[in-house]
């Protein structure tokens, strides 16, 4: 019992320890999202359901069933996990000898076809059930203050509404797999909210989202290029994406400081047909000062298939006064600044509603009208026909709400591209409804002219029609094309929004040396990066098709989120995702690797549940990185990363006065490497400086330990004379006649701990961690080519009684007064580093799950750690040829002792534990029979 007891602990440790705030102690932290649970590092939905597995020692606990349960906080629905023992709720077996199968909990009769503990696997984590595949995926919401969903504060109070100018807004919101994206426009005339909040019909706060930083500032190139607020919604739980479909669902933007809202809009989240093939939006508001409460907006679409027309579903409030009951007449006109009318049109609401009412429109039009359409020019205005002025509605027919981009790779096959020439291109509509556009090529082999055209191709058909020329704001130099397209039209955005629209890039020589076809991507987390990256072949045997682009964000949680779109590699290939990070570029950089996840197909994106950690975010803002995709431990692609930038409550805080370098000698990382002369050395690695051969340093602690020697006195015969050797500290004697190279090619020197010294040299030898030993001389001996070393007695400087060096970290000389010590020619170096993880697993080491970098040695005995639990001391490893063997320490001496005090009854604290609190009685009972008395292993 108090086994089970102390494993359920184990289990409540490891789904709490995600509460956390950001750069604490342990430099990480895990997500905290309110609608799922994080157990371990696995991420589970609200309303699922698994068995525990906690790893090396302990494994599965098939008797255990843990749930992540709602729990209510004051207006809140939080997730919290749940775990219970299920043992006592097996059924009695029907015959005399049940059976335990291997992975259940429950004894069953052979032969029997049905598991009584089957209900820990009802929840599959990845699979879609038909009803969410064929359910709608579009969604869109007005938000003003003539919602039905009445805001209360955490103390249940009805919340002030301050909302004077009187601000309405619009969402849109689209499903994909069991995410939710969420986009929305607002007013001109309020800054950015805060937060977002889905909230149920009762007033529950289902999730909340913070969307800027005091100041309504948001760290989002495309958001306030386009004035939109993007975001998404990951794993929304089986039972709220129910309540989408079933439209009982509301959305809230709040403004304000946290605590203290100022003003807040809400509004029901709805289905509309509409929304499927909706090309541009509008926000519909009232004049200032009038019709407090009241807005719209407008879903509008184009079609030039056969005839140019235009359609539009107009969702609005406010137009109607209280004689209006039914069949009300309503004004509907798009006009080109409220003086040529596009479109006059009457249309009859049967029912008039206080909060939402919807009309829709068809009308044939223009090209020219179109054209001004796609330019943003248009109006469209609402209004009451008996009221016209007093009761009226209008906004510019703008950018569709949706926050999306287009995104290309460029590529081709390799018969046709044969210097491997690729690129990415990436679009999106700003809120004037200019086109912006960004294309990278990489290995552009120069022509004689550096002639390259960029085009927009339609490829709907199979003659391809150039629509747009880039080619002027391409940049040969940094094979960058970035510019805006200010005037579009329909020809353009017709073929954008249905995926037929391409970048070329063509020669002189090649008429589509590389091409990529648009698609369309919701904007958040990676996505919402300022740019993407280029994954490049690094495996030169892959296809030149074989490209990637590659997004990367960190997140207000210090998360960093991915997103990889690949093409040329099939999608048949198991493939992962590694992110190497180096404080900079420069020879024996450290490296920090962390694996972001496997995935097959073409396109992956996701979290790692930890946060980053206070290197890793350094590293990401300042120094180097690169993003790798490997199959089988080779790498296929990789792309350089910079400068990705972290929110400021990641970033670690330093005092004013005492900020510090990415390169700084006493603090390079958490791996103790020294950085001296724009080069890394690891940890008890020595070396000699380049700009002074008479000093030698070595890294300790990721510290440089430095020191200079001064030669020892030479006296040179009456024919020879001192001189330097480039390259070497001391002076040697020389004369014409001497020969110090045999062979002009091949110099002939002593080598000395890797160092290379000339005949005749006298140098004293380095020693870690004391520095040189001015107290021995050693020599090249000029006719064998020898290092001769030997101790020296000056009563000034040394005494003939010195201590003894019992140890030497290169091992250079005997530490034997008496002996002189001899070393013939090539002397190896006896340095005792400490040794690698990968040495240690490839002499037959085992892996550390808890800390990759601290492996086991082969032979070696320990007890395992738990996550956020600690050193479990009541087991035992060893590691033996690559394979733990673990076993539960219960020994014939500890229960004897607990046999006894129980046998005498005392009551003192731990009656029923050992000191190591390892063994209870119970356990002494079931393996008392047992011969030697320990635990099998397990």
């Amino acid at each position: 019992m108090m086994l089970t007891w102390g494993l359920f602990c184990v289990l409540v440790t490891l789904a709490t320890a995600r509460n956390k705030a950001p750069l604490l102690d342990d430099g990480t932290r895990t997500r905290n999202k309110a609608a799922e649970c994080v157990f371990g590092k696995q991420v589970r939905e609200l309303g699922s359901q698994w068995i525990p597995d906690l790893g090396v020692p302990i494994g599965v606990l098939y008797c255990m069933k843990c749930e992540c349960v709602p729990l209510q906080k004051k207006r809140r629905i939080v997730a919290r996990v749940q775990c219970r023992s299920i043992k006592n709720e097996c059924p009695e077996p029907t015959c005399d000898e049940p059976v335990h199968r291997p992975g259940r909990c429950c004894k069953t009769c052979p032969g029997d076809l049905y598991d009584s503990d089957i209900i820990q696997d009802i929840v599959p984590q990845n699979v879609l059930d038909e009803e969410e595949k064929s359910s709608t995926k579009h969604y869109a919401a007005l938000l003003t203050e003539r919602s039905s969903l009445v805001l209360r504060n955490d103390f249940r109070l009805m919340s002030n509404n301050l909302n004077k100018n009187n601000v309405v807004a619009t969402g849109r919101f689209t499903f994909h797999k069991k995410n939710l994206y969420y986009s929305f426009y607002i007013s001109d005339k309020a800054a950015r909210p805060r937060s977002l909040q889905f909230v149920d019909s009762e007033g529950n706060i289902l999730e909340e989202f913070v969307l800027s930083r005091a100041g309504g500032l948001v760290n989002s190139l495309y958001q306030n290029a386009t004035r939109k607020v993007c975001g998404v919604w990951k794993r929304i739980p089986h039972d709220y994406r129910k309540r989408f479909r079933m439209e009982k669902i509301y959305v809230a933007l709040v403004w304000g400081v946290k605590d203290q809202a100022e003003f807040t809009l809400s509004g029901q989240v709805m289905k509309y047909a509409a929304l499927a093939t909706e090309n541009f939006s509008s926000l519909l508001e009232p004049a200032v000062g009038t019709m407090t409460g009241a807005g719209g907006t407008a879903i509008v679409s184009i079609s030039t298939s056969v005839s140019t027309s235009i359609y539009l579903a107009i969702v609005f409030n406010g137009l109607f006064t209280e004689e209006d009951v039914a069949d009300v007449p309503i004004n509907v006109t798009l006009s080109l600044d409220e003086k040529k009318y596009i479109l006059q049109e009457v249309v009859r609401v049967k029912k008039p509603h206080y909060e939402l009412n919807m009309v829709e429109v068809r009308s044939p039009v223009t090209p020219a009208d179109l054209r001004l359409l796609t330019r943003g020019r248009l109006v469209l205005t609402v209004s009451s026909v008996s009221k016209p002025e007093a009761l009226r509605l209008s906004g510019s027919v703008v950018t569709k709400v949706t926050c999306e981009l287009f995104q290309a790779t460029l590529s081709s096959s390799s018969d046709t591209n044969r210097f491997g020439t690729s690129g990415l291109a990436w679009l999106y509509l700003n809120n004037e409804g200019s086109l912006v556009y960004n294309v990278q090529i990489e290995n552009l082999k120069t022509t004689p002219d550096n002639t390259t055209f960029i085009t927009l191709v339609d490829v709907s058909t199979k003659r391809r029609t150039e629509l747009e020329d880039l080619t002027p704001t391409f940049d040969f130099t940094n094979g960058w094309a970035n510019g805006t397209l200010a005037k579009l039209s329909p020809k353009v955005l017709e073929p954008l929004y249905s995926g037929n629209l391409a970048v070329n890039v063509a020669t002189p020589n090649d008429t589509s040396l590389v091409r990529g076809r648009l698609v369309a991507k919701p904007v958040a987390d990676a996505r919402d990066a300022p740019a993407p990256f280029l994954l490049k072949r690094e495996n030169y045997t892959l296809p030149a098709s074989a490209v990637g682009i590659a997004w990367l964000y960190v997140d207000n949680d210090c998360c960093i989120h991915y997103d990889v779109s690949l093409s040329g590699l099939g999608s048949d290939r198991r493939l992962e995702l590694f992110l190497e990070l180096l404080p900079m570029l420069a020879p024996g950089a450290p490296v920090m690797t962390r694996y972001l996840g496997d995935f097959e197909g073409n396109q992956v994106e996701g979290s790692p549940v930890t946060s980053l950690n206070r290197e890793e975010i350094k590293r990401l803002d300042n120094g180097v990185g690169f993003l790798k995709v490997k199959e089988n431990e080779i790498t296929l692609l990789v792309a350089t990363v910079r400068h990705v930038m972290a929110p400021s409550t990641c970033q670690p805080q330093n005092p004013d006065n005492d900020v510090h370098s990415i390169v700084d000698d006493s603090d390079v990382g958490p791996s103790g490497d020294c950085f001296y002369e724009n080069k890394f050395y690891q940890q008890e690695a020595q070396w000699t400086s380049s700009d002074n051969p008479c000093t030698t340093c070595f890294c300790e602690n990721g510290n440089n330990k430095c020191f200079t020697m001064e030669c020892p006195e030479v006296t040179c015969p009456d024919n020879m004379k001192l001189e330097k050797v480039p390259g070497e500290c001391c002076a040697i004697c020389v004369n014409a006649t001497s020969l110090v190279e045999s062979n002009r090619n091949v110099p002939q020197k002593c080598i000395f701990n890797g160092q290379a010294y000339s005949p005749g040299s006298r140098f004293h030898p380095f020693l870690i961690p004391t520095g040189f030993d001015s107290c021995t001389v050693c020599t090249c001996d000029a006719k064998y080519l020898e290092i001769k070393c030997k101790r020296i007695y000056n009563e000034n400087q040394c005494c003939k009684n010195c201590a003894r060096v019992d140890y030497s970290m290169n091992g250079t000389y005997s530490a034997d007064d008496e002996v002189p010590m001899l070393l013939h020619g090539v002397v190896p170096r006896k340095e005792i580093p400490a040794k690698s993880a990968e040495q240690i697993l490839a002499e037959g080491g085992c892996p550390n799950l808890y800390d990759a970098r601290k492996p086991y040695v082969n032979g070696s005995e320990y007890h395992p750690s738990i996550v956020s639990l600690g050193e479990y001391k009541c087991v035992t490893c060893k590691c033996e040829n690559g394979k733990p063997t673990c076993w539960r320490e219960c020994d014939k001496a500890t229960c004897e002792k607990l046999f006894r005090m129980k046998k005498k009854q005392r009551t003192e604290a731990g009656v029923r534990w050992n000191n190591s609190q390892c063994c209870t009685l119970r356990m002494c009972r079931k393996y008392r029979h047992k011969k030697g008395h320990r635990l099998q292993k397990s």
